[in-house]
């Protein structure tokens, strides 16, 4: 497939990575209020604008919290018994038209390593060893598998992630970024810039969240034109590699914001972390389909 998606994180990185995104959330946050918060506000900024960021920053550690802690796109493990496992291989040997995915011979696919059925769209992680239904990649940042039911939580927190950046840098620069410039430069020209000089880590704080905005921004962007694609990462890669590729999913862009997001009546679950209630009537095993394409397509 050669996607990025398939890399594979040694195991002790599992772990350092999601310590390294916490510690620059924690830095790039606390640093603004310890250095820059009080300065912005004399500098004539409103109350409401930090009053924003600070809620902003709400959502975006919510969302990460909501995409770290859900394991509800596992396919169930199960023990087995022997009459079951048996009743798997003959499910699995019989041809499914209700299916997209299926084997060369139009059976159920399954997987030898969970000894389940897959449905549409579920893949095995060889990272968490387990099936996930509509799997989008193994993210290492986190340490996480995003799936059908955290995919959401994934796409917001990359949108907070972004958007909360941006606009801590733009109120930095606005208000008090001149100045620290200015001040800073004259301290390390007489050597008595310190480390933790207030000037010095409010320079630090515009560049380190413009930078990471700016990142973080084109991978939302990226994966708001998947949503509206219904692709996963994983079918995009797919696409990518195979110029003969269909995507039977695509049902338009509004629908496929619907599958995603919610309804339009349900728009203000679209900008947090939990899931609409048309969303949570839904399994994840099955989807809607683009009428214009059969299998036979």
């Amino acid at each position: 497939m050669g996607c990025c998606c398939e890399w594979r994180a040694p195991k002790p990185l599992r772990y350092v990575l999601p310590a390294i995104i916490v510690g620059v959330i924690a830095y790039l946050y606390s640093s603004f209020v310890v250095f820059a918060h009080s300065r912005v506000l004399e500098a004539g900024a409103s109350p409401w604008e930090l009053v924003l960021f600070h809620i902003m920053t709400f959502l975006l550690c919510w969302s990460l919290a909501q995409t770290m802690r859900s394991s509800d796109s596992f396919l169930r493990r199960r023990t087995l018994t022997r009459e079951k496992l048996n009743e798997i291989k003959l499910l699995a040997a019989e041809p499914d038209d209700a299916l997209v995915e299926t084997k060369m011979n139009g059976a159920i696919r399954t997987c030898r390593k969970c000894r389940a059925l897959k449905p549409d769209r579920t893949h095995h992680c060889s990272t968490c060893r387990r099936c996930l239904l509509k799997m989008d990649h193994h993210c290492v940042y986190i340490n996480k598998c995003i799936g059908y039911f955290n995919y959401k939580y994934f796409v917001l927190f990359l949108g907070w992630s972004a958007s909360t950046c941006l606009y801590q840098s733009s109120l930095v620069f606005r208000y008090v970024l001149a100045e620290s410039l200015d001040r800073a430069a004259t301290l390390y020209f007489f050597g008595k810039l310190g480390l933790f000089n207030s000037h010095l880590q409010t320079v630090s704080v515009f560049f380190g969240s413009a930078c990471l905005g700016l990142a973080l921004a084109c991978f939302h962007l990226m994966h708001l034109y998947f949503v509206a694609n219904n692709y996963s990462t994983l079918e995009y890669c797919e696409k990518r590699d195979d110029p003969d590729y269909i995507n039977y999913y695509n049902v338009g862009i509004v629908r496929n914001f619907q599958e995603v997001f919610g309804t339009l009546r349900e728009f203000p679950f679209w900008f947090v972390p939990v899931h609409s209630p048309s969303f949570r009537k839904r399994d994840g095993k099955s989807f809607p389909l683009n009428p214009k394409f059969t299998k036979a397509d």
